[in-house]
């Protein structure tokens, strides 16, 4: 890989990673299988408890390394924002609301190599099975660029794609956000959508990708204001899409216009290999990549890395939105276990009666796949299940601090629903009112002194 000058690109993250910590990139030299293998070392990597980016460079017969687990660690999120991980979730929330337009070029390094016509095959890059059920093999890192067909508004998401032949790719756009509203408009006049696939960038770009807003704010001033610089982007070659001129590999291409195809099973975070698909198909008609490309995968299923991307932004997102209602909110959590989209935990500082509820009741009404809220003191840390789990035992009593609303809008990939409804369990397990116990409690210096002593003991600073 050549050095890369841009500090906006995924080579010049990867750098980064490497230099704030050597140990934070692992590379694996000897080759390994196109299909399972990388999905099968990462998430055997996980049980051990570790979560580096890996880097394999030989994969299969691929002209191109693998990169893959790029977010299955938070301190990464917090390394391309340039803020401590404490900091991560109030950072990303209030750069939510900054915007800067993009800047068009003429070309950039995602055009070193375009391939078009005869000489389009997918089958020139590392498109792997990553899980025994999954249909086919899946490009798990696809942000989609599309534009509105009134406004020409730009709009970035991810979506699961199946390839299915040289050019052709089934898809699902499950989120019935942006891009399906756009491809129900211009279906209704009969036409495709033109759309550009990014695989491989910056990260603050994939942000963007995740973020949630209005349907009328431009995704790529989103991007700018993340990354606190205009986004530089030059046009397609065969569709009227801008691409970032830092992408690793782009796709080019239609959503063809009333093409229903069967797509899936596929792994998805829930841990189920989920057969539900809108069945949309994608006829790609360039690839453009820079000269030494990196192809990046992202582990689906219920892995750290696929899951995390679903929490973080929700989590900065929720506490947003709740903060304009409750000022004493002050962390949120999406737990794995809850698959990072189902269940939310959220705390209070001193909540005033009732308010516990009400703050559930925000965060249903703010997202509806969650099934599960819990409620607490902010002396519980919410981003660990065992504290919250004491919490309830100790704080609620089911009969009088649970709440149940049953036949409410859901996530349709959550294998429970009943034809998309589910039913919303509030929990409030926040400390009872009188004169209710207080936690038991070290002095800080004390701690600071068994810290001091364990470090020697165990040699724990290495």
């Amino acid at each position: 890989m050549t050095e890369d000058v841009s500090p906006f690109s995924l080579r010049s993250f990867l750098a980064r990673v490497q230099a704030n910590d050597p140990g934070d990139l692992l590379r694996i030299r000897e080759q390994v299988n196109l299909d399972y293998d990388i999905s099968a070392f990462v998430m055997e990597m996980e049980k051990a408890g570790r979560s580096p980016v890996a880097w394999f460079d030989k994969v299969g017969e691929s002209p191109f390394p693998v990169v893959t687990n790029v977010f299955g660690a938070r301190r990464r999120y917090a390394l391309a924002l340039g803020v401590p991980e404490e900091r991560l979730i109030e950072e990303w929330a209030s750069r939510n609301d900054r915007t800067l337009e993009p800047v068009v070029r003429d070309t950039g390094p995602i055009h070193d190599v375009v391939r078009t016509g005869d000489e389009v095959d997918l089958g020139y890059l590392p498109v792997m099975r990553h899980f025994t059920e999954d249909a086919g093999p899946y490009i798990t890192n696809a942000i989609v660029i599309a534009k509105d067909p009134d406004s020409g508004i730009r709009n970035a998401s991810f979506h699961r794609m199946q390839v299915k032949g040289r050019t052709r790719i089934g898809t699902s756009l499950h989120s019935r956000r942006h891009l399906w509203n756009y491809v129900q408009r211009a279906e209704e006049r009969g036409r495709d959508v033109p759309i550009a696939v990014v695989i491989g960038a910056h990260p603050l770009f994939m942000f963007g990708g995740l973020w949630k807003g209005p349907i009328t704010t431009d995704e790529y001033a989103v991007v700018g204001g993340m990354m606190d610089r205009p986004l530089e982007i030059t046009r397609c070659k065969t569709v009227p899409i801008e691409v970032p001129i830092d992408a690793e590999i782009v796709l080019e291409g239609r959503i063809l216009c009333k093409a229903r195809e069967p797509e899936g099973p596929f792994a998805e975070f829930t841990g189920y290999a989920s057969a539900r698909s809108t069945e949309h198909v994608f006829e790609v008609s360039a690839i453009t990549h820079r000269r030494d490309a990196v192809y990046q995968d992202i582990v689906p299923g219920i892995s750290d890395e696929h899951t995390s991307l679903l929490a973080v932004p929700s989590e900065a997102r929720l506490l947003r939105t709740l903060r304009q209602h409750f000022p004493n909110a002050t962390a949120v959590s999406y737990p794995k276990s809850g698959t990072c989209r189902l269940h939310a935990y959220i705390a209070l500082r001193n909540p005033a009666p009732g308010q516990a509820r009400n703050a559930a009741a925000v965060a249903i009404g703010d997202d509806l796949s969650l099934k599960l809220v819990v409620v607490v003191d902010d002396d519980v840390d919410v981003l660990d299940d065992s504290e919250v789990l004491w919490a309830m035992a100790t704080r609620m009593q089911a009969d009088d601090d649970i709440d149940v609303i049953r036949n409410a809008m859901g996530a349709i990939l959550d294998p429970s629903n009943r034809a998309g409804m589910t039913a919303k369990m509030i929990v409030d397990a926040t400390r009872p009112g009188g004169s209710f116990p207080p936690r038991h409690t070290l002095p800080a210096e004390a701690l600071g002194r068994a810290r001091q002593m364990l470090e020697k003991s165990f040699d724990l600073s290495a």
